[in-house]
């Protein structure tokens, strides 16, 4: 299974976030748009801390996604942490994460 690509363009980042569906969960929102490439990407504003912060928070959403990505269709992902992220354990994130795919209904 070849990996996912990063999102890069403004443009796609707009359309993901407008027509695509979104789940709040704790720690993150995911925005999913179905699609026949599997594209990636990890946000994390200046609201989540300090780049020390906004890096670990990245880090633990990107850890999070590959941990599932076997089980996702493809399509075009945007996480969004949330401040709240870093007060949460990984596993527990981890958990949130494969709820909230499911929910949208994007795992196989």
């Amino acid at each position: 299974m070849k990996d996912f690509l990063s999102i890069n363009d403004l443009g796609e980042f707009a359309t993901i976030y407008k027509e695509g569906k979104k789940w709040h969960c704790e720690g993150m929102i995911i925005f999913y748009v179905l699609s026949d490439e599997k594209k990636f990407a990890v946000v994390a504003s200046k609201k989540v801390g300090k780049a020390v912060v906004r890096n670990r928070a990245k880090r633990l959403l990107r850890s999070a996604f590959f941990q599932v990505k076997n089980q996702v269709e493809n399509g075009k992902y945007i996480l969004v942490a949330k401040t709240s992220i870093t007060e949460i354990p990984f596993l527990k994130l981890e958990k949130n994460l494969k709820w909230g795919l499911k929910k949208i209904g994007c795992i196989k």
